[in-house]
C-alpha cells in the first residue's frame, strides 16, 4: 500500500511501515516503525486521514511488523494478518506446520532459516520481539488469514489463540490447499479472491464511521 499524498482526505489512505532501510536493519529496527505511524496520526490533517479509523495490515514477515506496532498503538481500530510469521525466537521452527509443510511450493524451511538470519542481526536478543510471547491485552481486534499449505500456518493459529486468551476479538479464516503468499495470486489461486473479500468486509465492519 502506498500513501495517497498530503491534503487529500481519503478513508483508505495507506502507508508502508514495514520496510526499514539499511543493511542488517532487521526486525528490531522495523519494529520502531510504530514511531512513524504515531507521527502520521499526530499530523493527520497533513496526510488527510482519520486517526480513529486506523488499521494495520501485514503479510508474512510484514505481519510480524504490523503485530509489533499493534502492541504499541492501542488506538488502532483493527489488524489484518495474512500468512503471518510471528515468531523469530528459536521456537519458531517447533510448530507442527513447519515439519508438515517444510517443502511447501512457496516457502521452505531452508528459506525460512535464511530469512531468520536476516531478521535477527548477530548479537540481537529475539526474545522480546515475537507477538506470540507478548502481553496482548488491549490490542486491536484481528482477522488472521491462514493458508493451510504453509510452514508458518501454526503461527497464525497460535496468534489467534493468544489474542482470545487476552480477551481480544480475533477471527481465524483458513484456506485449504492455499500456499504461503496466495493472496497476491488471485488469477491462480481461487482462495485469494475469497480471502480478499473477507478482508474487505472485516475492514469495512471495523472502520465504519461511528459518528453517523
Amino acid at each position: 500500500m502506498t500513501t495517497t499524498g498530503p491534503r487529500r482526505r481519503d478513508p483508505l489512505a495507506g502507508g508502508d511501515l514495514a520496510r526499514p532501510r539499511g543493511p542488517r536493519a532487521g526486525v528490531p529496527a522495523a519494529a520502531r516503525r510504530g514511531d512513524v505511524l504515531r507521527h502520521v496520526l499526530d499530523h493527520a490533517t497533513v496526510w488527510g486521514i482519520d486517526p480513529p479509523r486506523t488499521a494495520l495490515f501485514g503479510e508474512s514477515c510484514g505481519a510480524l511488523i504490523a503485530a509489533l506496532i499493534a502492541l504499541r498503538g492501542k488506538d488502532i481500530r483493527a489488524q489484518v494478518m495474512v500468512n503471518p510469521a510471528l515468531d523469530v525466537t528459536a521456537k519458531m521452527f517447533d510448530h507442527d506446520s513447519m515439519t508438515r509443510h517444510a517443502q511447501s511450493p512457496m516457502l521452505t524451511m531452508n528459506l525460512l532459516r535464511f530469512f531468520h538470519t536476516l531478521a535477527i542481526p548477530l548479537g540481537t536478543d529475539p526474545e522480546p520481539l515475537p507477538p506470540l510471547h507478548a502481553d496482548l491485552t488491549g490490542v486491536a481486534p484481528a482477522l488472521v488469514v491462514v493458508p493451510t499449505v504453509d510452514p508458518v500456518a501454526d503461527h497464525g493459529r497460535r496468534y489467534v489463540e493468544r489474542l482470545r486468551e487476552a480477551g481480544t476479538p480475533a477471527r481465524l479464516t483458513e484456506h485449504p490447499g492455499a500456499p504461503h503468499a496466495f493472496l497476491s495470486l488471485p488469477n491462480l489461486m481461487p482462495q485469494a479472491k475469497i480471502a480478499r473479500a473477507e478482508i474487505t468486509a472485516f475492514l469495512r465492519e471495523h472502520l465504519a464511521d461511528q459518528s453517523s
